[in-house]
């Protein structure tokens, strides 16, 4: 078996083994993340005018600053409890 030839199914058997696993890492299911609440709210009310029967429409949009659930706060650093040498 000459250089070249042992070269060539060299890398193809390294071509393989890198596409077999770049398709198996994409397999495996990922962390699923919640979907966030939405932030924001729709509301409108129909108003009649009694006299000229004219109706309007009041439409209000409320959205909310807090984009994501807060991060957890650290706790507090715990006293360090004082070692007697006796």
């Amino acid at each position: 078996m000459n250089g070249r030839l042992f070269l060539c199914v060299a890398m193809g058997v390294f071509v393989a083994h890198l596409g077999a696993f770049m398709f198996l890492s994409h397999l495996r299911p990922q962390p699923h993340t919640p979907v966030p609440r939405e932030n924001f709210k729709v509301r409108s009310q129909v108003v009649v005018d009694r006299d000229t029967g004219e109706k309007t429409v009041y439409r209000e949009i409320t959205v909310s600053t807090r984009i994501a659930t807060p991060a957890p706060t650290p706790p507090a650093k715990p006293a360090l409890a004082e070692s007697r040498e006796e």
